[in-house]
């Protein structure tokens, strides 16, 4: 049976899909400049394929837009400018609302 957690668990299991290799690129190699460049992608990858995604969607389904999915696959697939395109684009002048019944009018 799926938990609200589910999604979490997935999204971790993707997340160390992503990263192992390059961890263990950066153990063979053992670099300090490979090092940055495997935190610097990390935070990168962090930011903006999942706090800006999130955010957008979380803020569209709270002001109640028509298509928050929408959104959130464009800024997920463009991450800084479907951010940007969203806020002054889509953004819904509707004030937000935080609960069980946001987005439902």
């Amino acid at each position: 049976m799926a938990t609200t957690r589910s999604p979490l668990v997935l999204l971790g299991g993707l997340v160390a899909v992503a990263f192992v290799p390059l961890f263990a690129m950066w153990l063979v190699i053992a670099d300090v400049g490979t090092l940055v460049y495997f935190f610097a992608f990390a935070l990168y990858f962090i930011v903006a394929h999942v706090v800006l995604p999130g955010w957008v969607y979380l803020d569209a389904n709270g002001r109640g837009s028509d298509a928050p999915l929408t959104w959130t696959g464009i800024t997920f697939l463009l991450p800084f400018v479907g951010f940007v395109a969203y806020y002054f684009l889509g953004r819904p002048d509707a004030p937000y609302e935080a609960g069980a019944n946001a987005g439902v009018r």
